[in-house]
């Protein structure tokens, strides 16, 4: 089996079954299975006071989802996905299967339910690898044995970093963390981000973002809003894909979008290359 999990204690988090979970929380909202009574709880109640938050969710679940393909219509055939585990709507691995079969990735989540289901899903799977590590420290990420056994970075990669650093918490420095992984990858590698703001046009959403930050308080991980000059700043150095950094649901839509879709502008999405 190609996964392994660390025993770096600075980089792990015990199973917190009293709050809920930011990881645990985002696949309750994608309809998966990895979450405990007390994510089921918030999420009941976040649906009820911020009902696009759900939608946000799924929306830049979608995003991920046609980046992966766009990716691996490029070229691109070994990814990495950071934070977001392996949860409903199909995994990374194969999603990029669907274009080349020999498509390899490796997941990484701290959060243990998220990490134990995903070593569930991914099995003996020669080309996938989980690791129980935190996003933030990138070197142990980047010199995982795991990573190094999956990932040739002297070839093209695909970096995934969606619904990811909204939840860093304190030490978080998203822009920093972005270069740090960008400084392994050859041009011809793609980033796919997207990040929560707090610039809603529509009073309606800007209210429940602030409702949102509140109840993130009180979970393990609050949020972590930026504008969106400084999220499109992260892509300093990379060709942003058209149509560019955009709010969710206007990356590449496959069908028209409704009324709620247009309206839920939680934060923005984008796809850059490393020229």
């Amino acid at each position: 089996m190609t996964y392994l999990e660390s025993t770096s204690a600075p980089s792990t988090v015990p199973l917190d079954m009293d709050r809920p979970n930011g990881s645990r929380l985002y696949d309750y909202f994608l309809g998966g299975t990895s979450y405990l009574p007390v994510d089921r709880d918030a999420g009941e109640e976040i649906a009820r006071e911020a009902p696009h938050w759900a939608l946000g969710v799924r929306l830049t679940r979608t995003f991920a989802r046609r980046a992966v393909q766009t990716m691996a219509n490029a070229g691109v055939e070994q990814f990495l996905d950071l934070g977001a585990g392996v949860t409903a709507g199909g995994t990374v691995h194969e999603l990029a299967r669907l274009v080349n079969p020999a498509a390899r990735t490796v997941f990484v989540n701290r959060e243990p339910i998220a990490y134990e289901l995903g070593r569930q899903l991914v099995g003996d799977d020669p080309g996938a690898g989980v690791l129980k590590l935190d996003v933030r420290d990138a070197d142990a990420v980047l010199k995982h044995p795991v990573t190094r056994g999956l990932i040739d970075f002297d070839r093209p990669v695909g970096l995934l970093a969606v619904g990811t650093f909204v939840l860093l918490g304190d030490r978080g420095d998203p822009g920093r963390l972005l270069r740090r992984y960008r400084s392994v990858m050859v041009p011809g590698s793609m980033i796919a981000l997207s990040h929560v703001s707090g610039e809603s046009a529509h009073p309606e959403i800007a209210a429940e973002l602030r409702w949102m930050r509140r109840r993130y308080e009180r979970s393990s991980i609050p949020l972590d809003m930026h504008p969106r000059a400084e999220i499109l700043s992260w892509l300093d150095g990379t060709e942003i894909l058209e149509p560019g950094l955009v709010r969710y649901g206007r990356w590449r839509p496959e069908f028209p979008l409704t009324e709620a879709q247009l309206r839920c502008d939680y934060g923005y999405v984008g796809l850059g290359r490393i020229v």
